[in-house]
Parts: structure tokens; C-alpha cells; sequence
């Protein structure tokens, strides 16, 4: 999908979009190998890999974009980002019951509330154990929701880092690494924000 296409798909959903270029986005940065393959949430993180590519729950995003539902299959993705030279992870928060149903990506796949998704065959505490005993990482994100913006980034290894201002972050490039498929990656993605009540606002970052 064009950025174009992006925007036009996103207003007619009720969006907010523009197209920026890289030079306009001031903390825009390289993505490093100790970066976690980390979830687009926007809240602060116990973890201080903060400059990997920021993925729809972390590894469930590439799981759950593939149809990948069993945790055979969720370990051997955690095998494959790591190949890749990212440090795949999961999350939780430091208020949910348990705390990795704080993943709000991973709540509504697991609830079936993502249309034309298979549910996963584990829970949330289930595919925590499973990517650690892979060698994947867990972390824990601080707070509530405040994002005010979505970020939509098509600039191949950038991210931008979590901060106080928070901001969704959806390193949209990955889907070419990965062979995932564009309109249902970001169709998820947008899917995502609104059922968790995100704003409907967005900026596509291209070069």
C-alpha cells in the first residue's frame, strides 16, 4: 500500500492522517540489536531496550497476522526475530489480573475480538512462559493509556522510543522483513487502537 492509499483508507474510517516526512519527525531513530521487538503501545517499560522495531504485541503480532494460533509455532517466530537480530519479546502492565493480560493487542486476539482471527490456543500467562523458555524477554509497562497520536512508520529500521508524551508507534516496515501481509497488518493495527478507545489521529512517517 501506497501512503496515500494509508491516509484514504484511514479517513474514511473516521481518521485524522497526514503524510510527514523523516526529516519532521526530530526523534526518529536507528533501530540497534539490543532493542526490543516490542509491542506499538506508548507506555513506559521496565526495560531499557527501547530502539527496536515496535510490533502489534510484540511477537503475537507476526503469530497473529499469520495464523499461527499454538505456542510451537509462537516460539519458533521468537527463533526467527532473534535471527533477525531483534530481541523478541511479550508484555504485560503492573495492573492487570494477571499482569500479561495487560497486553491490550493480545487481550482482544485472545477474546476474538479481532475480526477474521483465530483465537491462540494459550493464555496470556502461558505464551509469557513460552517465549522466556525460548530465550525471549517479558516486560512490564507502567500506567495507563494516554496516547494521543498514532505513528505509522514506513522508514525501514527507525522507531521512535517511548516517552512521557505518549504516542502509538507502528513500524509498518516490518511487515517486509517478516512477509507479512500489508493490508491485514495495518488493518489490524488500526483495529487495535480502536477498540482500545486510541485516537483516531495518525501521521505516516516515509522517507
Amino acid at each position: 500500500m501506497t501512503p496515500e492509499q494509508i491516509v484514504e483508507v484511514l479517513e474514511s474510517r473516521g481518521w485524522n492522517a497526514g503524510i510527514v516526512s523523516r526529516k519532521e519527525v526530530d526523534d526518529l531513530v536507528e533501530v540497534d540489536s539490543a532493542g526490543l521487538f516490542k509491542c506499538v503501545d506508548g507506555r513506559c517499560s521496565d526495560h531499557a531496550g527501547m530502539r527496536g522495531p515496535k510490533v502489534l504485541g510484540g511477537v503475537y503480532g507476526i503469530a497473529a497476522t499469520r495464523g499461527v494460533t499454538d505456542v510451537a509455532g509462537l516460539q519458533a517466530i521468537v527463533g526467527e526475530v532473534a535471527k533477525a537480530g531483534y530481541v523478541p519479546s511479550v508484555h504485560g502492565d503492573d495492573h492487570a489480573a494477571p499482569g500479561s493480560m495487560g497486553c491490550g493487542f493480545y487481550k482482544l486476539w485472545s477474546k476474538g475480538e479481532l475480526p477474521g482471527l483465530t483465537v491462540p490456543s494459550y493464555d496470556s500467562e502461558a505464551g509469557k512462559a513460552a517465549v522466556l523458555d525460548v530465550d525471549g524477554v517479558y516486560e512490564t509497562l507502567e500506567g495507563g493509556h494516554q496516547e494521543a497520536l498514532v505513528y505509522i512508520n514506513l522508514v525501514a529500521k527507525t522507531t521512535l522510543e517511548p516517552h512521557a508524551d505518549q504516542r502509538f508507534v507502528v513500524d509498518a516496515w516490518i511487515t517486509g522483513e517478516f512477509n507479512l501481509d500489508v493490508p491485514t497488518y495495518l488493518t489490524l493495527a488500526v483495529e487495535t487502537v480502536e477498540r482500545l478507545n486510541g485516537p483516531l489521529v495518525a501521521q505516516i512517517i516515509v522517507d
